[in-house]
């Protein structure tokens, strides 16, 4: 009897997995799976967690750093001035963190009952979830149902991807900018207002979308006489244009309009900077320079010219114009937007088409199996790599340099 119960679970596995869709399940068991793994991690990590409120919980390490600041805002929102020393200087605060993640995190917390601790990591596990799924069914859709596979595969288990299980926003970054891309593919361009406007209130990334936007539009302009572009869908992408880059100042201007002070976002993210200035531009050359001299300029080059040939290639066209934009784009903008740090590991979760950057088909069966070896070897090393971020980044082994807390 065993064998035929066996036999008829299996059986109904599989009927349900034919029901559900690989696009649906793969993703989602890949993804339950990386998380399960963290999950021991944290918990082993919390073992030296720092004597904090909460102590060592799974809770407490889920809300370190960041998930503090998110805290305080979906309990008591942001302040009504910005606080200042005695000399005038920004004291670091709540503004210099985008309202959507914890608003959505406290309206959970109201309608359940729930603390913080319990609500904020469960959310960012959902959305991350939901992430993924949408993941997929980008990729798929220009890059064929390996290269999906291998993508999302890749990115659950990417360094930093822990970060999608606690307070952080990066799940539901990445929810917004696969479906902003999805969106943008399939020309949903009235959909991809409010999606735009939400990613704009959720990180700083709204920006970075805008070269997208242009790359879509001139793919499309290129090829109107095989796809049509009439005039309304080029005014569409013109508008979206300009709303990315209007987005971008949203939040400043909420932040100014709310505090009566017109400086008060830029000045309270200078208060993170040692130097007491906006980490723009020219941080990483310079800390390229301070760190390595020429050899420290010359691998930081390296890099942007890895990328840059990554993109650039021919193969890379099976990303589709809009995907292929995004991965190399958003990480100039990395360069140019933010300073070099710990968060810069966490960041780079949002250039998810780099985790696999060989979208083109396989040429032959041997090579499919090269393929998914090399993609084997680059999950394991990835989640051997996440137990660094889990203990050196994300764990309070001792009291945090700075002021204040975290």
């Amino acid at each position: 009897m065993l064998p035929l119960a066996t036999s008829t679970t299996r059986s109904k596995l599989t009927a349900a997995r034919a029901r559900i869709g690989y696009q649906v399940w793969f993703p989602l068991t890949v993804y339950a799976i990386a998380r399960l793994v963290d999950l021991v991690l944290i918990l082993i990590a919390a073992r030296h967690q720092f004597d904090v409120p909460g102590g060592a919980s799974y809770g407490s390490v889920a809300s370190n750093w960041d998930g503090h600041w998110y805290r305080l805002i979906a309990d008591h929102g942001y302040p009504a001035v910005i606080p200042r020393e005695l000399s005038g200087q920004t004291i670091q605060n709540a503004w210099g963190f985008y309202p959507v993640y914890p608003f959505i995190v406290g309206a959970v917390m109201g309608i359940t009952g729930l603390g913080f601790m319990v609500v904020a990591p469960i959310a960012s596990a959902l959305l991350g979830a939901a992430a993924v799924t949408v993941m997929y069914r980008l990729v798929a859709q220009s890059s064929g149902r390996f290269t999906a596979s291998a993508t999302v595969l890749l990115t659950c288990t990417y360094m930093a991807a822990p970060a999608m299980q606690i307070a952080y926003t990066e799940s539901l970054a990445l929810l917004l900018v696969c479906t902003a891309l999805l969106l943008l593919r399939n020309r949903r361009y009235g959909w991809l207002i409010p999606v735009l406007v939400t990613l704009a209130l959720t990180r700083a990334v709204a920006l970075a979308f805008v070269p997208v936007l242009v790359v879509h539009g001139i793919s499309r302009y290129r090829h109107r006489f095989v796809d049509p572009f009439p005039e309304r869908d080029r005014w569409r992408v013109v508008g979206l244009g300009c709303l990315g880059v209007a987005a971008t100042g949203l939040w400043p201007a909420i932040a100014a309009v709310t505090t009566g002070d017109p400086a008060a976002y830029t000045q309270t993210m200078a208060s993170w900077s040692n130097t007491g200035r906006l980490p723009v531009l020219i941080q990483f050359p310079v800390y390229a320079w301070t760190t390595g001299g020429a050899v420290g300029l010359a691998v930081l080059l390296a890099v942007i010219a890895l990328i840059g040939a990554i993109v650039l290639r021919r193969s890379a066209g099976a990303w589709g114009p809009e995907v292929r934009a995004w991965a190399g784009f958003y990480p100039l903008y990395l360069l140019l937007a933010t300073a070099p740090g710990g968060s810069s590991v966490r960041h780079l979760l949002l250039a998810f088409p780099l985790m696999w950057p060989f979208p083109d088909e396989a040429t032959s069966t041997s090579d499919r199996r090269r393929r998914m070896a090399v993609v084997a070897i680059l999950a394991i090393c990835g989640l051997l790599t996440q137990w660094v971020w889990v203990s050196q980044f994300l764990v309070l082994t001792g009291p945090p340099a700075g002021r204040p807390y975290p």
